[in-house]
Parts: C-alpha cells; sequence; structure tokens
C-alpha cells in the first residue's frame, strides 16, 4: 500500500513539474513573439514617420502636384539613365512680384538676425495670404516675394484673385511700418500671361515659372509706386467690374513694357471684395484677422525655435506611445 501512494506522489509530482515546465517554456515563448511584435511595429512607426518627414521635406521645396509625380516615379523601379523633365505649360496665369520699398534703411538699424526675424513673419503672413487667395508660391527673393494664380489648376478668377492678394500684401506691410518705426512699403506687380513651370536640378531641386510674360510681371514691379497694385492691360482684360482703376503710365518708366505695347493701371477701388471680406469706408476689411498676429502689436511673437522644438518633440513622442500602445492591444487583443 505505501508503494502505491509512493508511486501516485511522484506520478503527481512528476506531472506537475512536466507542467510547470511547458507552462514555463510557452511563457518565454509568448515574451518572446511580444517582444518581437513590438520591434516590429516600432520599426514600422518609425519608417512611417521618416516617410512621412520626407513627404514634408519634398512638400517644402516643391508644389503638391510636382512632389507626388516625383514621388511616384523615385519609388518606380525606371531606368534611371534618362531622367524625367517635370514641366508643363500654363496658359491664362497671373503672375504677381511684390517688392519691399525701403528694406535698405531698416537694414541698418537692425541686425540680421532681427532682420531675418521680421522679414520669416512677414513672409509667413504672406503664405496664409496667398493660402487664402489660392495662390502658388514660387520663391522668395530677398526681399522680393513672387507667386501665380491659375496653375496648376485653371480657373477663370485667377487675376481677381492676385489683386486681393497684392492688396492684401500692401495691407500687410502695415505691421512691419509699426514694428521698426520705418516707411517701409510694398510695391506689387501683377502680369497676367502663359508660363513655362517645372522643376529643375538634380540634386537640390528647385520649382520655378519661366516667360517673357514672367519677365514682363517683374517689370510692372519695379515700374510701379510704393503702396500700389500695379496692374497691366492684360491683366485687366480677365476683370469684369470687380475693381476700379486709373492709368500707371508704367510703359513711359518701364521700356520693357513699352517694347511689349502694354499698357499699365492702378487698382483704385474695390467693387467687389473677396468672400467674407466687408467694405467700409472704402476699406476692405478682412473677415478673420490674420493668426498668429496681434492687431495691437503689429507682428506676431511666436514661440521662441527651442520652446517650439521641444513642444513638437513631446508631441511627437507622446502620439508615438500612444499608437504603439494602440497597435499593440489590438494584435494581442489585450483591453
Amino acid at each position: 500500500m505505501y508503494v502505491v501512494i509512493a508511486a501516485n506522489t511522484l506520478l503527481m509530482v512528476g506531472a506537475n513539474l512536466l507542467g510547470l515546465t511547458s507552462s514555463y517554456l510557452e511563457d518565454i515563448q509568448q515574451k518572446k513573439a511580444f517582444l518581437d511584435t513590438k520591434q516590429c511595429l516600432e520599426m514600422k512607426l518609425i519608417i512611417e514617420e521618416q516617410s512621412d518627414e520626407q513627404e514634408r521635406l519634398l512638400l517644402s521645396v516643391l508644389p503638391e502636384h510636382v512632389a507626388v509625380k516625383m514621388r511616384q516615379d523615385l519609388g518606380s523601379a525606371l531606368d534611371t539613365q534618362f531622367k524625367k523633365i517635370y514641366m508643363s505649360r500654363h496658359e491664362n496665369v497671373s503672375i504677381l512680384y511684390a517688392d519691399i520699398v525701403g528694406f535698405t534703411a531698416i537694414s541698418s538699424t537692425y541686425s540680421a538676425s532681427e532682420l531675418v526675424k521680421i522679414l520669416n513673419e512677414l513672409f509667413a503672413r504672406f503664405d496664409r495670404l496667398a493660402e487664402r487667395y489660392e495662390q502658388l508660391r514660387i520663391k522668395i527673393l530677398g526681399d522680393c516675394y513672387y507667386c501665380i494664380s491659375g496653375a496648376p489648376r485653371e480657373r477663370p478668377d485667377h487675376a481677381y484673385l492676385s489683386i486681393h492678394m497684392g492688396l492684401s500684401m500692401v495691407k500687410a506691410i502695415k505691421y512691419v511700418q509699426q514694428k521698426t518705426n520705418s516707411p517701409v512699403d510694398m510695391r506689387v506687380g501683377i502680369h497676367t500671361g502663359a508660363v513655362l513651370a517645372g522643376v529643375l536640378g538634380q540634386r537640390q531641386w528647385q520649382f520655378d515659372v519661366y516667360s517673357k510674360d514672367v519677365e514682363l510681371a517683374n517689370k510692372m514691379e519695379s515700374s510701379g509706386l510704393p503702396g500700389k497694385v500695379h496692374i497691366s492691360e492684360k491683366t485687366l482684360s480677365f476683370l469684369n467690374g470687380e475693381f476700379e482703376v486709373e492709368p500707371a503710365y508704367g510703359e513711359k518708366r518701364e521700356e520693357s513694357l513699352r517694347m511689349a505695347g502694354l499698357k499699365t493701371y492702378f487698382i483704385s477701388k474695390v467693387n467687389k471684395p473677396f468672400k467674407g471680406d466687408v467694405i467700409k469706408n472704402g476699406t476692405v476689411h478682412e473677415e478673420q484677422p490674420d493668426d498668429n498676429l496681434d492687431d495691437t502689436a503689429g507682428v506676431a511673437t511666436p514661440i521662441d525655435e527651442k520652446g517650439a522644438a521641444m513642444i513638437r518633440e513631446r508631441e511627437n513622442s507622446d502620439d508615438f506611445r500612444q499608437r504603439l500602445r494602440k497597435d499593440l492591444m489590438s494584435r494581442t487583443g489585450w483591453r
């Protein structure tokens, strides 16, 4: 009888040990599988974030419609012996050139870093205005800003939008006047015609527009007057009474305009405000003030670079952890 009890005891102990060993090994395998899954998900999210960052960098130097095409071609297994040329011709495009008048005067009273900050705040506002008025910003050249409307998407109101853009830019320079206490102003020129738009370079890409009409738009700006929006008769032909104009005689001040046979005009009155805007006492007032700008102070006072970097890092880290936890829980069935 004692032999039977001892045998049963040994059998039970052996079975328990076998079960514990099996459970331990299974637990190790599950932990390993969990860690492998976690590592795979981390790598997946890192790759996704790197891909998003590459897309943001691409969009910072190229328009979206060009960046999408180039990214598709870069991702395909095409023979790189022949480089694809990204060029397209667009008709009926309004080209706007704007230059800061009197910028040299404030250059002697402010440091280089302060000037860069002022220009950055001003051009950031211009970019928001470009988005509002459906403009495609082409380039910033020193204190010169130029953009187009009517490309890549054709639209019949390109001249109307470009003029409102120019008027808003003249209004925006008032913030710099208040901040620097100097008589800076904007000189805006607009011409309408055909452009050839495309990307140049193989390593350092640059999107730009080229044509005789682009050169004429530049001359429209240089022959204009501070605080005025200077348009050509070609641009005027695309308007339908939205604005009142007065002769500007820019062709008498600029030989290129005279050689092209163009008459020029200044915008003197707005008859049709942009959607949401209102006219009070002959002045156009925007429906909503520009964000990140304090009307009482004049110019935005953004968060310093170090603070902004810390906020972005914290937000990105929190977002990464939340997505990782969500994916892990969905894959492992946790709640």
